[in-house]
């Protein structure tokens, strides 16, 4: 079934009109230092962006999965590699696509917000069970002390220790590290331009915009 896309299409990813789609960019670049020279699954992948800029910086391949089907159908046109594969699939049940280990890294790149609660676990062993090395997972950090739905793609945010809890519950027998990132608006002097956008990183997860988990497995 295709559903209304929520995904970033490929046009808003100008720094001149949209100053602060260069954050989202520079998730996939931290990405990168887990997936040169290997085969990566990009799990909600959208319009596919991300998965190019680890193909281009030297991942071995990348397959894109979404349930957004005009958003795949759209990667699948504009990338026409067989070094990038663009498909739909269930994230929670990820083993009726693709075998047991199948890939070396996985990244999820604010993926966790857009879930239900109640099947975080099912997304994240599924995860689990098709990767054979890293999970890179990235989910902006809960700005308030409680959540409240007020409408939006976003069913749920996590605190720091939410987050953390989360990651150990799923992976008691691997290495679980992480860090924040801390996204710094930067002068410009160009007319009309107020700010550009820029990322740095802490190792303190509640000083972070974005929370980082970086899952070493132990298979």
């Amino acid at each position: 079934m295709t559903k209304e896309s929520d995904n970033t299409h490929i046009d808003e990813l100008d720094r001149f009109k949209y100053p602060a789609c260069s954050t989202s960019i520079d998730r996939y670049v931290f990405a990168n230092g887990w997936t040169k020279g290997k085969t990566v699954l990009d799990a909600a992948t959208g319009y596919g962006f991300g998965a190019g800029i680890l193909l281009s910086l030297g991942a071995k391949s990348v397959v894109g999965i979404d349930t957004d089907e005009v958003a795949i159908d759209d990667a699948n046109k504009r990338f026409e590699s067989p070094k990038a594969v663009f498909t739909t699939c269930d994230i929670f049940n990820l083993t009726d696509s693709f075998k047991e280990n199948e890939f070396e890294v996985c990244t999820s790149i604010e993926t966790f917000e857009h879930l239900p609660p109640d099947r975080l676990d099912e997304y994240l062993q599924s995860l689990r069970t098709v990767t054979s090395e890293v999970i890179f997972i990235t989910t902006p950090k809960r700005k308030t002390d409680e959540w409240v739905y007020d409408g939006g793609t976003h069913l749920y945010e996590y605190s720091p220790q939410e987050f953390v809890d989360a990651l150990n519950k799923n992976f008691p027998n691997d290495d679980v590290g992480g860090f924040g990132i801390i996204e710094s608006p930067l002068k410009s002097s160009l007319p009309g331009i107020e700010r550009q956008w820029g990322s740095t990183v802490t190792n303190n997860l509640s000083e972070g915009w974005v929370m980082v988990g970086i899952i070493t497995l132990n298979k």
